[in-house]
């Protein structure tokens, strides 16, 4: 029971969410100061502003830069792996996951053995 209230507390269990075109469409943004955001547009142009870049060490991901520019978003087709990738900056593919009140997108960041994320909020 402890482990399971300290999982809720912690935030460290993902709902995998099927998003349509028209639910990923809008600003995400990252964390709570709303630095780096991914502006989805229904034409398939993604607007990104100083969203985070990660090192890619195996044992200390930390923040090294910031990327911005303007680019192309699309869905997977693949039933099984509803993801979204996008060709401006890096952090390939993007999952959803959340509720459908208040979905949230990650993607790995680092070493994929050590399950760090990077992970952003639809306003």
């Amino acid at each position: 029971m402890a482990v399971a209230v300290l999982t809720l507390a912690t935030g460290c269990i993902w709902q995998q969410q099927t998003l349509s075109r028209a639910d990923i469409v809008g600003t995400w943004t990252e964390g709570d100061t709303g630095t780096g955001t991914l502006f989805f547009k229904d034409d398939g142009t993604v607007v990104v502003t100083d969203l985070a870049v990660f090192s890619n060490e195996v044992d200390n991901v930390v923040k090294v830069s910031e990327c911005s520019g303007t680019g192309k978003w699309w869905v997977s087709d693949d039933k099984e792996d509803k993801t979204l990738g996008i060709n401006v900056c890096e952090g390939n593919p993007w999952e959803f996951g959340g509720s459908k009140e208040h979905p949230k997108m990650r993607a790995l960041v680092g070493d994929p053995s050590y399950g760090k994320y990077q992970t952003l909020s639809r306003k």
